[in-house]
């Protein structure tokens, strides 16, 4: 005998920083309204909420970015100025506003990024939550959404799961992320909700993910971090469209991995480098690691130690301007002996010294893929969705919040501000639009 579904005004699909948020601000706000409180489900497919948070930052969950809205829209790049009814209706300070209030005080650490005082993910999790439960909202883990359609009939969604359950709402938001860490679950679910309720995909690709790189040394320097590097992307014709608004050349920190590159200045272009491998099999980083010195400061350097400092270690004094393992990286790599002495530099092992620190050649042949990528580039097109709102402007009853959209920051807590400010208004417009029972025969 088939089992009737369960019915719920609302139903968020997805409980990671948007969804959560989501059903947090629509509780609250009929809170702050005196009015009894609707009935809410949350469907996660991991077994607790906030799996993608618990492991932001490295554990620590970097939050948000300390910049003002203007500077957080800039972050966002071609399609910044989309976040700005979200970022104006719950901004980073009131973020922390909230968060400290549920007591979960943060600071502010290097680049601006915001951490919760305990450095611990788990204390933001635990708090939304909470919170959740205080407001009544009922929290199904795990439970998978397996397809979602409307009734333009009964004007409800029906959803089906992985479990024996289905359910009925009035209003449904999806907000079950992209496809980055694909072992958290974000596996594009959302993309097919979406195009199942005729919304558009812009291609996703993989955006913040480390790049595989050709030369076998890089692997010899894993774990090593060099600090305010610049990176440049070299291919053929004009570069794609960064939908982060980091500009290029990337300036910040690099990382040497097992694999190839990681590290800020690198992770903030790797969805051009990914959109370009789609058309060429590999392509090149120009890597500065002295960008406060151009090349005639540099060779004026090596000047200075040949003549007064001519007896001390090559490799010894290219560790005061370079990490001491990259120095010797780049003394083997130009046959430089690891006991010679700056008196004995010559001119040509001068010349491919200042090549490699202004401008070592890294060969790209692929990314990471989902499996690493912290956020997705791409996803349901913002023409279909209201900015004011968060609203579907082809169903008036569904809402999409978070990583679904084609919106994509850089490392830095961007991407977190994205999922609960746009999380936080869509729960805000999803009250006013129960609260006016604005639904009529549309």
């Amino acid at each position: 005998m088939a089992q009737s579904a369960t019915p719920y005004e609302i139903i968020v699909l997805g409980a990671g920083a948007a969804g959560m948020m989501a059903a947090i601000a629509c509780g609250e706000e009929f809170l702050a309204r005196g009015q009894t409180l609707p009935r809410i489900a949350v469907l996660e497919k991991n077994r607790q909420p906030g799996i993608k948070v618990l492991v932001c930052g490295g554990g620590r969950c970097n939050l948000t970015n300390a910049g003002d809205i203007d500077f957080l829209i800039g972050q966002f790049g071609r399609n910044g100025r989309f976040l700005t009814p979200a970022l104006r209706t719950l901004d980073n300070l009131g973020l922390r506003s909230w968060f400290a209030s549920r007591g979960v005080p943060t600071h502010e650490e290097h680049d601006g990024k915001i951490y919760p005082d305990s450095h611990k993910a788990s204390s933001v999790v635990d708090a939304m939550v909470q919170r959740m439960r205080e407001l009544g909202v009922e929290i199904h883990a795990p439970c998978t959404a397996e397809a979602v359609t409307w009734n333009s009939s009964s004007k409800l969604f029906n959803i089906t799961t992985s479990t024996v359950q289905t359910f009925t709402s009035q209003i449904l938001l999806i907000a079950v992320g992209g496809q980055s860490y694909t072992r958290m679950g974000t596996t594009g679910d959302g993309y097919s909700f979406a195009k199942a309720l005729g919304h558009r995909v812009i291609t996703p690709r993989p955006a913040i993910v480390p790049l595989l790189c050709k030369e076998p040394w890089v692997t010899e320097l894993k774990g090593l971090a060099v600090q305010d590097v610049a990176v440049r992307i070299e291919a053929p014709g004009p570069l794609p469209r960064l939908a982060t608004g980091k500009p290029e050349p990337s300036i910040n920190d690099m990382m040497f991995t097992h694999f190839g590159l990681s590290g800020p200045a690198v992770l903030n272009i790797s969805e051009i480098v990914a959109e370009l491998l789609e058309k060429f099999p590999e392509m090149t980083l120009r890597v500065d690691f002295v960008r406060h010195l151009d090349h005639e400061e540099l060779a004026g350097v090596f000047r200075q130690w040949h003549s007064t400092e001519g007896k001390k270690l090559v490799r010894s004094k290219l560790a005061e301007i370079i990490p001491q393992r990259l120095a010797e990286m780049f003394c083997y790599l130009g046959n430089i002996d690891q006991r010679q002495v700056c008196a004995n530099l010559t001119a040509r092992q001068i010349q491919q010294l200042i090549e490699r620190l202004k401008g070592t050649e890294f060969t790209i042949y692929a990314t990471r893929g989902f499996k690493e990528a912290m956020v997705t580039a791409g996803g349901v097109r913002l023409d279909e969705i209201n900015p004011d709102t968060m609203q579907s402007r082809i169903n008036p009853r569904l809402f999409l919040a978070g990583e679904v959209l084609d919106l994509t920051g850089p490392s830095g807590g961007y991407n977190l501000q994205l999922a609960f400010s746009t999380g936080y208004l869509a729960g805000v417009s999803i009250a006013h639009q129960l609260h006016e029972n604005a639904y009529g025969n549309s």
